[in-house]
């Protein structure tokens, strides 16, 4: 417990990271043309001031996306500004393609989650010519004018990842830790090696560490099942995503065992991380631990918030470069008051941020 965990930010630059962080509240909807958002006023009443927006989404159709994409549109909408989502569909060469066509069609500000910075910085060059600001979504890199991080992805001693690694330390001192971890890609592996950190600095023994390749509860289930028969006297698996989760959480059912809840203090505790809708389910039900919601809907917002201190009647002569989206960490201790993310009743004003830095 010497250790403390370096401060470092995990960026999200791989389409498997997307796929892997994405949350899901069900319902939400993007579309890859424009949305005309009409005139209107924000929140507290400020005339409307017209303004083009765009965000290049890295894939429309993951359920956290089109989360992302409904708090982006609605916060526009507010604004009376207009809106549009271009699909990426986890290709490096169209997002590139994408923002020279947002370039192009002279939008005033675009918002993107980076597949390769590498390939995307032209593009991002270009659109800063054109006095075009960039916000990166879980991004950063050259052209980036600033960034809306999810808490989750940020690597700090107080943050999720840490304090999850001192949830499973208060219910088992010196736990025996499993980790699934998912596809080698950078964003997946930092977010590994912050836990690995965490876990070392809350005295939590990590005793065996695999990969769920396939990104899905039903590949998790039998490399979860082969490695209880390994590990009969796991105290918890810590799984980078609720997909591995929900397989982890079956895998213990097959073998007559029980999932650790706040409520019943026993059992192996099964943490992911997504507030998917299934994940939240299993919340309730007992069959999973808990799992941390990155609040993808108050992403959008935030994104669409920050491109409003860089244009428009409200930007703001020294503009915050980053914006973080406070992520909560839902159990049977706290499920009871959980909120749908459509549901939740977003403003400009009101949004769950944890910092901003100028």
């Amino acid at each position: 417990m010497s250790k403390k965990l370096p401060v470092i930010a995990v960026t999200l630059a791989a389409a498997f990271g997307v796929a892997a962080c994405g949350s899901s509240s069900g319902g939400g909807s993007t579309s890859s043309g424009s949305t005309s958002a009409g005139a209107s006023t924000t929140s507290g009443g400020a005339q409307s001031d017209p303004q083009k927006i765009a965000y290049s989404s890295p894939v429309a159709a993951q359920p956290g996306q089109r989360d992302i994409a409904f708090g982006f549109q609605a916060a526009a909408k507010g604004l009376g500004w207009s809106s549009s989502i271009l699909d990426a569909n986890l290709s490096a060469d169209k997002q590139v393609s994408d923002i020279a066509t947002m370039v192009t069609q002279k939008v005033n500000g675009i918002a993107s989650w980076t597949l390769d910075p590498g390939a995307a910085a032209g593009a991002y060059g270009q659109a800063q010519s054109a006095n075009i600001p960039v916000i990166g979504v879980n991004s950063v890199g050259t052209g980036v004018t600033a960034t809306v991080w999810w808490e989750l992805n940020r690597c700090t001693p107080d943050g999720p990842v840490a304090r999850t690694a001192q949830y499973i330390a208060r219910a088992r001192a010196g736990a025996r830790v499993i980790v699934i971890a998912g596809p080698p890609v950078p964003s997946i592996q930092a977010y590994v090696t912050c836990f690995r950190a965490a876990a070392r600095t809350a005295g939590l023994n990590v005793i065996a560490e695999t990969a769920n390749t396939r990104d899905s509860s039903a590949a998790a289930q039998p490399i979860a099942s082969d490695l209880l028969t390994k590990h009969p006297d796991v105290d918890a698996f810590w799984n980078y995503n609720d997909a591995s989760a929900l397989g982890v959480s079956a895998a213990i059912a097959a073998a007559n065992k029980k999932v650790y809840t706040d409520a019943t203090r026993s059992g192996i505790i099964d943490t992911g991380q997504n507030g998917d809708s299934d994940a939240i389910a299993a919340v309730r039900a007992g069959r999973m631990t808990g799992t941390w919601d990155s609040d993808p809907v108050a992403t959008g917002w935030a994104m669409t918030r920050l491109l409003s201190d860089y244009i428009g009647a409200k930007r703001m002569s020294s503009p915050p470069r980053e914006l973080v989206v406070r992520s909560e960490f839902w159990t049977s201790s706290n499920i009871a008051r959980y909120v749908a993310p459509h549901a939740r009743p977003y403003t400009l004003e009101n949004l769950p941020l944890v910092g901003a830095a100028g």
